[in-house]
């Protein structure tokens, strides 16, 4: 009787192996394949976990090995693309591969249940089949009984035709009704019938892409405003025409529906959207249309990646260069390398769209790796902004906002056009200060000072979301001499409210924004309205949102990102400059942005205007080749936190002597060193980086690494972990 190794979701770098049910034949056995889910038992408790291979025998004694439970899937839900993908990503990141095989699953199918789309109809019980006609006393419902003694139904057709939530609920409360799961409508692509005309340059990339066959990895880059989108439309149709799906990765929840809305608009119904924001029936809904085919484009955030497809064709990566596509905690992935490696594995093209590509990209460019399609001209044969860069040293600031650019809102305001101004920093001021004593508000649990944020009367922390009332009085010396030091978003709209009274004034921030359907609300008031509006925001505004009326970007203040010690500073500068300055003049009229610095003459704000970001790219990556950074080199990083704090930094010590021995002298071990925020959430934190040269089989080091870190003692409390290729260093 063979052996089942099954993966299981817990932090353990190992299957574990168990005998098959004892109510299953060898036939079915011997026909399981991996991504099957499988129920065992797991110490005192049952588990969910996922099939990774069979074999003849085990390490351990048969009569000690544990009988699974029951195996819930007789075929695999996962493609076998799929689970070499998550295999490859395992290893990769040195990620124990139950925690990675479950991203491949919703929620409810983690939790075991059906793989048909839960709920998501309603039938008729016993009960409401016989119920006599006289016994509802709402209308209503009794309309929805003799409706579903005809047929049961989904949720969404009954919708459709007029029974609301409520008189299902109540039907099901009686006991006459009952959920169920059901097949929905097959989904029918409508092309609309009119269509943007395709400049040159957009049908070259559109006409390429469509000829690529299997595997073949392209970069689109786009001027802001190039229209993009509209290539990624084409080729998705080309796609679809072909019998074939396709995947389209975005970076944020919040660009989701204003993409989304593009998509149905070309797709209609064939569209599926999938991200964190939606319920766990949506999800699983979702995720069956593509598992099964009746979906052919599937629109998401990071984790759509993990998507089964019936036949997936095309791959999308939207905004290529946003660090969101990078996980920062648990399985730190990054889902456009991913993304390209699931290309590889499914034999199909993959597109990666960005006016501001990354590094590693463009390096893939030059040596060949990628092809390169590139779009020069805006579409509707709009203009590319004007620069000012206004000097602020020695100015009175109102709230931040110099004359210059409080002169050039109002000259903008004047004519009925509309103005953007950036300011990435949320809150009222990033620093309460005692006048009269020098006290500063910090947090309690973390190495940072507390954010005023005067609607709500609160100090808060945006590291570990602490907060507490503001105080009326000075902790330390009793007076009541307050300052805010610093200026956010929310200090900011009350200064425009005072400068611009008749002005509406929208501020798009995490504060004011708490869904999409707020943002999207939002968005459609700045896009109707007609005479003239002020858009304050951080950097959700950055991001690829296209607000026709903006002829003005306000750049408040970048000048932090100049000073950072993370070796990326430079190239995130230009990329947010480069993204911000694109929202100006997208429609008719031209447009200009307003830089404010402490620096003007910093060499990144010269590269930005001056030069095409592709030339500022390229002497960026000289840069990088002479100092061995990726991605000429590559980055580890491992973390350790404690309560305790020493125990963090003893624990990577100890890991230091010990990679000393195993790693190449060429390798170069850097710590370790408190983390730049060196206390969060109440824990003391520390880092040891490694560095090293790309080489053949350079991730045996990590899971030499892995294995070490995982035997060092250590005490319970303490956490450890490894970020492969590194995005944050916070």
């Amino acid at each position: 009787m063979p052996i089942l190794k099954i993966a299981v979701a817990k932090p353990l770098r190992t299957t574990f192996d168990y005998l098959p049910p004892a109510d299953c034949d060898d036939k079915l056995i011997a026909q399981l394949q991996p991504g099957v889910r499988v129920e065992v038992p797991f110490g005192t408790r049952r588990l969910i976990g996922v099939l990774v291979s069979r074999a003849p025998e085990s390490d351990v004694q048969r009569t000690k090995l544990k009988r699974a439970i029951r195996i819930i899937d007789t075929t695999s839900l996962l493609s076998k693309p799929l689970v070499e993908l998550c295999l490859w990503a395992s290893h990769y990141y040195a990620h124990p591969i139950g925690e990675v095989l479950t991203l491949a699953f919703p929620p409810l199918l983690r939790k075991g249940a059906n793989n048909r789309t839960p709920s998501n109809g309603v039938r008729l019980t016993a009960e409401g089949q016989v119920a006599p006609q006289g016994i509802m006393r709402s209308p209503r419902q009794a309309a929805l009984i003799e409706r579903l003694r005809m047929q049961s139904a989904t949720r969404a057709t009954l919708k459709a035709e007029g029974f609301n939530s409520s008189i299902i609920k109540a039907l099901i409360d009686k006991g006459f009704a009952t959920p169920c799961g059901l097949d929905e409508p097959e989904s029918v692509t409508t092309l609309t019938e009119t269509r943007p005309e395709l400049n040159d340059e957009q049908a070259t990339a559109v006409k390429h892409i469509a000829q690529q066959r299997g595997f073949a990895a392209s970069l689109l880059y786009g001027i802001t405003g190039s229209g993009k989108t509209e290539v990624y439309l084409e080729a998705i149709a080309n796609t679809i025409a072909q019998g074939s799906q396709a995947l389209v990765l975005v970076p944020e929840i919040a660009l989701t529906p204003q993409t989304a809305a593009r998509f149905q608009e070309r797709f209609g119904a064939a569209v599926g959207v999938l991200h964190s924001g939606l319920t766990d029936v949506q999800r699983a809904r979702e995720w069956e249309r593509a598992q099964t085919g009746k979906l052919q484009v599937l629109l998401g955030t990071r984790s759509a990646l993990f998507t089964p497809f019936r036949k997936l064709g095309l791959i999308v990566i939207d905004e290529e260069h946003d660090s969101a596509y990078k996980q920062q905690d648990g399985f730190r992935y990054h889902a456009r390398d991913l993304a390209i490696k699931r290309a590889q594995l499914e034999r199909c093209p993959i597109v990666l769209g960005s006016a501001t590509p990354s590094l590693e990209t463009i390096s893939n460019v030059v040596n060949g790796r990628f092809q390169h399609y590139r779009l020069r001209t805006r579409a509707k044969a709009s203009r590319l902004p004007t620069w000012q860069i206004t000097d602020v040293r020695q100015q009175v600031l109102q709230a931040g906002l110099s004359k210059q650019l409080i002169d050039a809102c109002h000259a903008t305001l004047s004519k009925g056009e509309q103005a953007l101004l950036f300011l990435n920093r949320r809150g009222f001021a990033h620093t309460l200060l005692c006048h009269d004593c020098g006290w500063v508000a910090q947090c309690d649990h973390c190495d940072s000072r507390l954010v005023v944020h005067k609607r709500q009367h609160r100090l808060r922390c945006h590291h570990c979301q602490a907060q507490k009332p503001l105080p009326s009085h000075c902790p330390n010396c009793r007076s009541q001499q307050w300052q805010g030091l610093g200026y956010g978003t929310e200090r900011a709209e009350l200064a425009l409210q005072s400068l611009f009274p008749n002005t509406p004034i929208y501020r798009i921030d995490s504060d004011t924004i708490g869904s999409t359907a707020q943002l999207d609300q939002v968005l459609d008031a700045i896009n109707n309205n007609q005479s003239g509006c002020l858009i304050l925001g951080t950097q959700m505004l950055a991001k690829g949102h296209d607000l026709a009326k903006v002829t003005l970007v306000g750049i408040v203040d970048t000048d932090a990102l100049l000073f950072s010690s993370d070796f990326r500073a430079e190239e995130r500068l230009s990329q947010l400059l480069t993204q911000v300055s694109g929202r100006s003049g997208r429609g008719e009229k031209p447009g200009a942005v307003v830089l404010q610095t402490h620096h003007p003459e910093a060499d990144v704000f010269r590269r930005v205007i001056e030069q095409d970001y592709w030339d500022t790219a390229l002497s960026l990556l000289d840069e990088r080749q002479g100092s061995g950074l990726p991605p000429f080199g590559q980055l580890v990083m491992m973390h350790a936190d404690s309560k305790d704090p020493h125990e963090a930094e003893r624990f990577l010590n100890a890991a230091r002597q010990t990679f000393t021995s195993i790693l190449p002298a060429n390798h170069l071990l850097i710590g370790p060193l408190p983390a730049p925020l060196s206390k969060r959430a109440g824990k003391f934190r520390s880092q040891l980086t490694w560095l090293a040269p790309h080489e053949k089989n350079l991730h045996r080091y990590t899971h030499l690494i892995a294995d070490t870190l995982a035997r060092l003692p250590h005490k319970q409390e303490l956490a450890w972990s490894i970020d492969i290729d590194p995005y944050d260093f916070l």
